[in-house]
């Protein structure tokens, strides 16, 4: 098992240069958390979807939130608390990813969704299976709670929510978009 390189501990906020992020409970009450550096290796930009067009980011951070589930009570909702809005970027298989883009700077956050089958396909998966280990929804309208979640158990001593942002973009904000979601796709 790999171990966390920790950057920062017991902090409630992490800050980018377009969005700070924190969570809270129901009440607005900060939970705190440590922010971990990401296991992501890749930093490819592919212009145009065209897999011999790759450039390297090079003006780009990403970091984890770290949260410890011993902190969480289980069953409690739980927010994921931006500054300013965000948005529903994209989704695969067990994540989903928020974002936000202006000017020449983008920012993605993705969500690990481990019962994402059983949501989609309740009464085949209420048969021989239950939810485990935490849940996160995005949340309609998106906003500064865009996100919540609760924990189910604690099989898991954490929960990571890794998060990455791109500056100095001068063209393809679409691409580096696509570029800073990938980047976070590391659940």
């Amino acid at each position: 098992m790999i171990e966390d390189k920790v950057l920062e501990s017991n902090v409630t906020v992490l800050r980018t240069p377009l969005v700070d992020v924190e969570i809270v409970d129901e009440e607005d009450n900060s939970i705190s958390f440590d922010i971990v550096e990401s296991c992501n290796t890749s930093h490819g930009v592919y212009i145009d979807n065209d897999e011999n067009n790759i450039i390297e980011a090079i003006d780009y951070d990403e970091k984890q939130i770290r949260i410890k589930t011993a902190s969480l009570e289980i069953g409690k909702k739980y927010y994921v608390k931006t500054s300013v809005p965000i948005e529903s970027r994209d989704s695969d298989e067990h994540l989903f990813t928020y974002g936000l883009s202006t000017e020449d700077k983008t920012f993605a956050i993705s969500f690990p969704d481990p019962n994402d089958e059983f949501k989609w396909f309740p009464e085949e998966y209420k048969k021989e299976y239950k939810m485990f280990w935490y849940d996160f929804n995005g949340e309609a309208p998106s906003g500064t709670k865009a996100v919540s979640f609760y924990l189910i158990d604690r099989e898991k001593d954490f929960i990571y929510i890794p998060a990455a942002w791109i500056w100095n973009i001068r063209d393809h904000m679409e691409n580096y978009e696509s570029a800073a979601e990938v980047f976070t796709w590391t659940i």
